[in-house]
């Protein structure tokens, strides 16, 4: 994995084998993204799980073969439990789309993701009894806060 940053935007792109969660976990750290979201991500995907979400539980399904990765995207809380809330749709060689909350994967090939840092506003988790997921929790950022390095 090789990550640069351009003021609040951070360009990553992943290798073959990489676990896809670690992968982003590393780059969070290393680029000190506190708060963020994941813009965008592109490239291949091999034994990923998603989830789709009935309003009461999510239904998993894992896919082997390889996929091309049409969208990633998601928000990142660095400090909360999970760190990343990820969507991602993918397309098989049927030219079919498959997508849903992302678990867990593998790039295959590449992947290429932008990443964007908050400096202004935190974000976190926060378990809701409503739903039962630990679901985001905004807070603005101080007037004047310098931004985070």
């Amino acid at each position: 994995m090789r990550s640069a940053a351009d003021a609040n935007l951070v360009i990553a792109k992943l290798e073959d084998g990489e676990d896809i969660l670690d992968s982003l976990q590393k780059v969070v750290k290393e680029h000190r993204i506190d708060s963020g979201t994941v813009l965008w991500g592109i490239g291949m995907l091999r034994d990923f799980e998603v989830g789709y979400f009935d309003g009461k539980a999510y239904h998993r399904k894992t896919f082997g073969p390889p996929h091309e990765l049409l969208a990633l995207h998601g928000s990142i809380a660095a400090r909360a439990d999970p760190v990343f809330h990820l969507h991602v749709a993918g397309g098989n060689e049927a030219h079919g789309v498959v997508g849903g909350h992302l678990f867990k994967g593998t790039v295959n090939v590449l992947s290429e993701v932008c990443l964007a840092r908050f400096d202004r506003v935190r974000l976190g988790r926060e378990l809701s009894p409503r739903s039962g997921l630990r679901e985001l929790v905004v807070e603005p950022g101080r007037p004047g806060a310098a931004p985070s390095t």
